[in-house]
């Protein structure tokens, strides 16, 4: 029997039906594992778009970041109220420097936007999933992690009175391992146990700098005040993981500016 694709002749299977032959094989072995080969890859393809969108809303549910900056952009940031911190953020790298922004004692400047606008950036533009060897969809995990200082700091603690939920071990394999670390509000907590957030912080830090994984901080912290809150270890290594990627910001209050208008209309 002749190949209908490659014409290599081949052992194929012919039945008599009512009198007549029937071929059951009109192709050889190997252009028959060839045409099944390329039907998978485009079934593989088609599905591909649903696979990406799905794992992208996985991964706007497992960042973690408050519902309130989900909506959070660069475009819908006004850049003449804080345009050093706007264009530092917009420009920054996720898969090189550390950054660190502070407005020492003062509130409201758009530092959480920013950094949120970062990571909604990366959720947006990362590829979620792809084919491999035309043979399988493979889906990644979600490239970044938002954590207040507070929130960690108490689902740490939270592991050490509940024996069925996460352990300790979890939290700090999650924190440390994603691509990019947002903790923001850095120095809002006033713990009785500096010892204890201190090596939270180091432990966190210190991993993140040995494997090169970079990490935001935000905080109303000067930075004699964070080195001092977060200890001197850690804050010597953030120092060299931000590099220029330091910032001061100053300014009124982006909340209070709103409320003003507010009250003006």
């Amino acid at each position: 029997m002749r190949c209908e694709d490659c014409g290599r002749d081949f052992e194929g299977r012919v039945a008599i039906i009512d009198g007549k032959d029937k071929v059951f094989m009109k192709l050889c072995r190997v252009c028959k594992l060839k045409q099944q080969e390329q039907r998978y890859s485009e079934e593989l393809k088609e599905a591909l778009p649903k696979r990406m969108k799905t794992q992208r809303e996985i991964w706007e549910d497992s960042c973690n970041m408050p519902a309130l900056f989900r909506s959070k952009t660069f475009d819908n940031f006004d850049r003449k109220l804080q345009p050093r911190a706007f264009d530092m953020a917009k420009k920054y790298n996720p898969l090189s420097q550390s950054m660190l922004l502070s407005s020492a004692h003062k509130y409201g400047l758009g530092k959480t936007h920013l950094v949120c606008a970062i990571i909604n950036r990366e959720i947006a533009t990362r590829e979620p999933a792809r084919i491999i060897e035309h043979r399988v969809i493979v889906e990644y995990p979600c490239p970044a992690y938002f954590a207040t200082e507070l929130g960690l700091l108490d689902r740490i603690r939270a592991t050490y009175n509940d024996k069925d939920g996460e352990t300790e071990e979890q939290v700090y394999r999650q924190v440390t391992r994603k691509q990019l670390l947002v903790i923001d509000d850095v120095g809002k907590s006033k713990p009785r146990d500096f010892g204890f957030l201190q090596g939270v912080y180091y432990r966190v830090i210190d991993t993140r700098y040995v494997n090169g994984y970079p990490t935001i901080l935000t905080t109303n912290l000067d930075y004699n005040e964070l080195e001092e809150h977060i200890g001197g270890a850690c804050a010597d290594r953030l120092r060299e993981m931000c590099g220029k990627n330091i910032l001061r910001i100053d300014g009124e209050s982006y909340r209070k500016r709103k409320a003003v208008k507010g009250v003006r209309k």
